[in-house]
């Protein structure tokens, strides 16, 4: 029987490439549903019920919503143990690049969904995104290798915040390790 897995939306396509061909039966959040605790609260518990497994893989940062580890452990699930996404992704790499200055971080998932997240999410227009991104010294977009990025929607997210944005290349080798060790703790 496959494991089930609860993943947050913006990590869709990272989660499928480091589980090709492993069985797994994974079911995802819409992305930006952190921007508001009560509707990813409702979202979490509603798809952790309707999964009818003990065991459920969460996919989710800590820090995504206050209360991530109790409503996931209450109802018999894991969660992966990293703050956020970008956390899952670059493990200790994240702590030597803020050393470097003061960066915002971006997934593919997130360059795709700014607009659903920023926009609609958080209803910030262009001067309050200028406001909130203004502490920021760059946009680091982590370039997995996997996802292909479009040009113009990376001029459209500088355009929106003004702050430059840099693709740093990266592996997914911290994620697949993280990933797989909470699988593993299914199993047990």
């Amino acid at each position: 029987m496959p494991q089930k897995i609860l993943c947050c939306g913006i990590l869709e396509k990272e989660l499928e490439y480091v589980l090709q061909g492993k069985e797994v039966e994974i079911h995802y959040l819409e992305p930006g549903l952190h921007v508001d605790f009560d509707k990813l609260g409702e979202a979490l518990v509603q798809a952790l019920d309707g999964m009818n497994e003990d065991s459920v893989a969460v996919v989710f940062g800590l820090q995504c919503h206050p209360e991530m580890e109790r409503m996931v452990t209450r109802r018999g699930g894991r969660v992966i143990r990293a703050k956020n996404c970008i956390e899952m992704l670059l493990g200790e790499r994240l702590a030597e690049l803020d050393a470097g200055g003061r960066n915002f971080y971006l997934t593919a998932g997130w360059l795709e969904n700014w607009r659903k997240i920023f926009i609609e999410g958080l209803k910030w227009d262009e001067i309050d995104a200028r406001q909130n991104f203004g502490y920021y010294d760059r946009m680091l977009l982590l370039d997995t290798g996997i996802i292909p990025f479009d040009d113009e929607k990376i001029l459209e997210f500088f355009d929106y915040t003004r702050v430059p944005v840099e693709i740093l290349p990266i592996d997914l080798e911290h994620f697949r390790r993280e990933v797989e060790k909470l699988l593993e703790e299914g199993k047990s």
